[in-house]
């Protein structure tokens, strides 16, 4: 049960090894090496033997066929650019094999043969990593033991063949030199190719965050490939707004199509969510259901002693372990990232340090996304109030202006055929200055708090009835409001909307709204008494959209909040908007 804790090779998730543009090139510099130190190895033994003979016959013959094979390598890879695996490891098995084989005629580490071992175990660790190297030195080591076993046991005619003699000692040195070798080797090359690995994937991250992007479209890449490397099931964020202490969660769920989900939640959770008493980042399993094991690093990356940690607990009840990270995007915004059900190699603390460099760094992008997104809005809300002031200042101005003349003409002009056509024309004239008016409000930047909700909505009622002249009435049941803000900008463009389709379309004389709260869910209540909806009966909105009826633009609206909406209908006698919206957990889009 517990090997399943450990998470795969930490290399392998990274997939350094499968970066194909480095492979090819470093298959090609190792066959250029290999036809390098063979011919050399050939040229020094041919003008000054190391051995005597006839042992140095062999030896030279040996690099001769070393050679010739070195140079076949070469040329193959020259043929084919991009070698196969099976090719790849035909190459490491000769590279170990063949200073296996030249030993038997010389005798290192007092020749340059010698150097065929450090070839080897080079091209292994940075072929591979730490332990194919260390298995390579373990590998080398056990042929060199066979080798003095045969020298030692085997035939006569072979011993006077082959010229290393059987020397305990020195087998000793060889192995522990070359177990030493590896070691180092695979170390330096495994760091090398996770620090390449390690900048590759984070570049692969920013490459998501282009300016312009959703930033919802953003955090749900870059959630995915997170959770790939360290085997998340599920990746959540708890985010906290400094200026205003507002608090979302961001939820991704991870699937054949990743979707993610954000909603806003009360202050009152806000320890839960941000996990005050928790260190910057650590790494939370449990062994089983009385025994939890932690490790934690600070901001700094220096591991935390056990005593400081002994008491953290699972942040999520129902998960086997979570990775958890403090996220602070510039200066407004600082949460958690939660990685549930992760799992880490068995060098966690380096894996901590890892995850908290990638998040520092695409927390600046995440800002610069915020930011555009952010003035963009911005400036397309001044565009729309100066468009806004425009349509008041000039065309409303001016269409009020011609009604007027048009109410002397007709006045003047009474028992005229024209006057009928007089008074359609005022009265086309006075509905299209209604309707700049409503365009000229939707238009305004609307910005509305917990506090301003009720008298906003009241004066919204208020112009309705002294521009339409129909009778209007607001009543709520509430003193105080804890909507968020973007509820409340929701439900009141709601409200506006509903008069508008009221106006437009019902034929009513009096509308009535009420708003109030029931079974902890607040509710909005817009009531008419026109003509009613083309159906009879009570509509959920799920069965709204599936017979494709009811108002598209609230619809969206409530979605939007995470509400649901009702509409009752009776043709001829009125119809009826219930909208509910949850008292906690807000769906947010902003």
């Amino acid at each position: 049960m517990r090997s399943s804790l450990i998470a795969q090779r930490f290399l392998t998730r990274l997939k350094a090894t499968g970066l194909q543009y480095e492979n090819p090139r470093f298959e090609q510099v190792l066959a250029i090496a290999r036809v390098f130190m063979g011919g050399t190895a050939l040229a020094v033994n041919l003008a000054h033997p190391v051995v005597p003979e006839p042992h140095n016959q062999l030896l030279i013959f040996m690099l001769l066929v070393y050679c010739v094979q070195s140079l076949g390598f070469w040329i193959w890879l020259v043929i084919n650019p991009e070698p196969q695996l099976t090719f790849v490891k035909i190459m490491q098995v000769s590279d170990i094999l063949w200073p296996v084989l030249l030993c038997l005629f010389a005798d290192p580490p007092n020749s340059q043969v010698f150097v065929f071992f450090l070839f080897a175990l080079l091209t292994t660790a940075f072929r591979f990593g730490l332990y194919e190297a260390v298995l390579t030195a373990i590998a080398s080591s056990f042929l060199l033991s066979v080798q003095e076993i045969v020298v030692a046991i085997g035939p006569k005619a072979l011993s006077h063949l082959i010229y290393t003699p059987l020397n305990i000692p020195r087998l000793i040195l060889r192995s522990g030199f070359l177990l030493m070798i590896g070691f180092l080797l695979g170390y330096l090359a495994e760091r090398e190719k996770e620090l390449r690995g390690e900048i590759a994937f984070t570049n692969h991250l920013l490459s998501f965050t282009r300016i312009g992007r959703p930033l919802t479209e953003v955090v749900t890449e870059i959630s995915v490939e997170v959770a790939r490397v360290f085997g998340a099931e599920r990746i959540y964020g708890a985010v906290t707004q400094v200026n205003s202490s507002r608090l979302f969660r961001w939820d991704v769920s991870l699937g054949a199509q990743a979707t993610s989900q954000v909603k806003e939640i009360g202050s009152n959770d806000a320890g839960a969510e941000l996990m005050f008493e928790f260190p910057h980042t650590l790494y939370v399993q449990r062994r089983d259901d009385s025994h939890v094991s932690t490790v934690a690093v600070d901001d700094e990356g220096r591991r935390l002693s056990a005593s400081e940690i002994s008491q953290l607990e699972l942040p999520a009840i129902d998960a086997r372990s979570a990775l958890v990270v403090r996220l602070e995007v510039g200066r407004e915004w600082n949460g958690r990232f939660v990685l549930v059900n992760g799992r880490l190699g068995r060098n966690r603390e380096r894996e901590l340090r890892f995850v908290q460099n990638v998040l520092r760094q695409l927390a600046p992008a995440f800002y610069s996304i915020y930011l555009f997104r952010r003035l963009r809005t911005r400036a397309g809300t001044m565009e729309r109030a100066r468009v806004a002031r425009e349509l008041h200042d000039t065309a409303i101005q001016s269409l009020i202006s011609i009604e007027m003349q048009v109410d002397v003409l007709r006045r003047s002009a009474n028992g005229h055929p024209q006057t009928a056509e007089l008074e359609r024309i005022q009265a086309l004239l006075r509905e299209e200055v209604l309707n700049m008016r409503e365009l000229m409000h939707s238009m305004r930047p609307m910005e509305i708090s917990p506090h301003q909700f009720l008298d906003f909505t009241a004066q919204l009622v208020e112009r309705f009835r002294s521009d339409t002249g129909m009778e209007a009435q607001f009543v709520s049941e509430l003193e105080e409001v804890t909507l968020p803000a973007s509820a409340c900008r929701e439900l009141a463009r709601v409200v506006q909307e509903g008069l508008v389709n009221v106006r437009k379309h019902s034929g009513a004389k009096s509308v009535y709204i009420r708003f109030g709260s029931q079974n902890g869910l607040w509710k909005l209540v817009i009531d008419d008494d026109g003509r009613g909806f083309p159906f009879s009966g009570r509509l959920t909105l799920t069965e709204l959209d599936d017979l494709r009826r009811g108002p598209a633009v609230i619809k969206e609206r409530v979605r939007a909040i995470g509400g649901d909406m009702v509409i009752e209908s009776s043709p001829g006698h009125g119809s009826r908007l219930e909208i509910t919206v949850p008292q906690k957990g807000y769906e947010f889009y902003g």
